[in-house]
């Protein structure tokens, strides 16, 4: 009979009686809709539920913003069309801000003051 897995462990594995909670975090694309000092309202085509943590990576002329944010709410507002992946469906989100770095909060604060002059 053949190993499923040809390649043996290289540690040994702990085996726990109950379930332990982890985290996982993958790159998905999303638009940014709206954008304030404290959070964003995003579109996109997984699911994000509210309470969970994520981090939103925004290009900006300043420079890059990475903020670690908390899915506040999020809603199916239509079908997504052409999509390869995904849900099927088109969120909309809204995320708050964690602690911002000083770096990162000047690079957010300085695209916005572009905006509203």
């Amino acid at each position: 009979m053949e190993e499923e897995y040809p390649v043996r462990r290289k540690h040994a594995r702990l085996t726990f009686g109950e379930p332990a909670s982890g985290a996982i975090t993958s790159s998905h694309e999303v638009q940014v809709l709206e954008l304030s000092l404290s959070g964003a309202r995003i579109e996109h085509t997984m699911i994000l539920r509210p309470g969970s943590s994520c981090y939103l990576r925004l290009p900006l002329n300043e420079g890059i913003l990475t903020a670690n944010c908390v899915i506040i709410w999020s809603r199916v507002v239509d079908r997504a069309v052409g999509q390869q992946g995904g849900t099927g469906l088109l969120f909309h989100t809204g995320v708050q801000f964690g602690n911002l770095t000083r770096e990162a909060q000047a690079v957010l604060e300085a695209y916005l003051q572009g905006y509203s002059q």
